[in-house]
């Protein structure tokens, strides 16, 4: 007699998502287009392994709180650490950055640069569980590298936009891709009495929260850094007009080669906005110019869902080779469990087939395979009525019930019509719809 499985050893982990079929298969297809399109572009893919050794991964300032540690749960005696306890020599990856930072310094005899990757796995994070944000989560990274011998160019910043514009546009999405400029925010600040590097860093992790919290608090906050606080949140947003000293200027001019570059490879995509914004900051200390943040225009409510920027030295803890580069990051999950309640991917069926072959009809499901059809074959002898009620409910629209000769009798669930067709016209008709 089988012992009941208790109702908390089922009970879901939370910060851990798993996806019935039918997500399972929208997922698979919405992150299918953004490789098509990151590949369109000449990314090569990459993974890396789940598992990074500690000290790599909290190199870049991570907090170690939010880092899983990696360990059996039982060692044998006189094996080594990396093989054993590995809390403290072993971590699961805080995100897909740390990793190619490792890759490339590593592998850096073997590649050819400029190295053009992207990379599509999940990483995780000890953050506290809401909605939208997870413990285990999926990230699509696209990164322009290059040699550290050479310099990277501004067109590498629009080739990154460009990409993950094209990716965004293939979902269908309503967007705005805001874009600005590290140089050019540090020499607003600047511009506005806010002088040494620790004020600035301190000024741009604030500008970085501008639409989390009301104006009164940041001018607050900036007010402790110079006394223009209000003037320089006027000019961040465009209501008065920036001054006119070298530095803005360079900045103001990288800013703009980057946008009309990006636009030309963009052409006429439609669904996104790609706009300056001077107040992006990205609050992360590794950004050196272009930063740019993604929110929808139907779900604002997600906050950002692509960022990203370019950087100096992407393994600066790991080689002795400054690896300039610029990468941009769409956050998987949090973007396609949203879509998921969105046509067409709400409408997706549990299974990839195209269509069902009932018990009994001999030499069908072979026939359909050969003309290029994805087929489910039932194969136990349940009454055809049930066969066809469960195989709809799996998503399935047609099915054969029959076989007269080359001839297949093909039933549409939605109009309940049956009609005699062959295996290449069936594959042409399902292909119409």
């Amino acid at each position: 007699m089988a012992t009941p499985t208790s109702s908390k050893k089922l009970s879901p982990i939370s910060g851990f998502p798993e996806y019935l079929p039918a997500q399972q298969r929208a997922f698979d297809a919405i992150t299918a287009r953004i490789r098509q399109a990151y590949e369109s572009f000449g990314y090569t893919p990459l993974e890396t392994a789940a598992v990074e050794r500690t000290d790599i991964l909290i190199a870049k300032g991570i907090d170690a709180k939010e880092v899983y540690g990696l360990r059996r749960l039982a060692a044998q005696q006189g094996e080594g650490d990396d093989d054993t306890t590995g809390a403290k020599e072993l971590a699961l990856r805080f995100d897909l950055t740390v990793p190619t930072a490792r890759y490339v310094a590593q592998h850096y005899a073997q590649l050819v640069f400029p190295f053009r990757r992207h990379q599509i796995q999940p990483v995780w994070r000890g953050e506290r569980p809401q909605k939208g944000r997870y413990r285990q989560f999926h990230q699509c990274d696209i990164d322009y590298i290059a040699d550290g011998a050479g310099n990277l160019p501004l067109a590498a910043d629009a080739e990154i936009l460009a990409c993950a514009f094209t990716a965004l546009a293939s979902l269908n999405l309503n967007f705005t891709m805001r874009v600005n400029n590290r140089k050019l925010l540090n020499a607003i600040l600047t511009d506005y009495g806010i002088n040494t590097v620790a004020h600035r860093q301190q000024a741009i992790k604030i500008i970085d929260d501008l639409e989390k919290l009301s104006r009164s608090e940041i001018l607050t906050r900036l007010g402790s850094l110079t006394p223009d606080a209000a003037a320089l949140v006027a000019a961040l947003k465009g209501e008065q007009p920036l001054r006119n000293t070298t530095t803005i200027y360079d900045g103001l001019r990288e800013v703009n080669e980057v946008l009309e570059r990006a636009q030309e490879l963009i052409g006429d995509l439609r669904g996104g906005q790609l706009v300056a914004d001077y107040t992006i900051a990205r609050g992360l200390d590794y950004y050196t110019g272009t930063v740019v943040e993604t929110t929808l225009q139907d779900a604002p409510e997600l906050g950002s869902i692509c960022s990203g920027g370019r950087y100096e030295n992407l393994a600066e803890s790991l080689s002795e080779r400054a690896l300039p580069g610029v990468g941009i990051s769409i956050g998987l999950s949090r973007l396609a469990t949203w879509l998921m309640s969105q046509e067409p991917w709400a409408s997706f069926g549990a299974t990839p087939a195209e269509v069902y072959v009932a018990y009994g009809v001999p030499g069908a499901a072979q026939a359909l395979r050969a003309a290029g059809l994805k087929v489910e074959e039932g194969l136990d002898d349940k009454p055809l009525g049930k066969q066809l009620m469960q195989a709809e409910k799996r998503g399935l629209t047609h099915a054969v019930t029959a076989r007269n000769g080359d001839m297949f009798i093909l039933r549409n669930f939605k109009t309940r019509q049956e009609a005699p067709y062959g295996a290449d016209y069936i594959l042409k008709l399902l292909q119409q719809r």
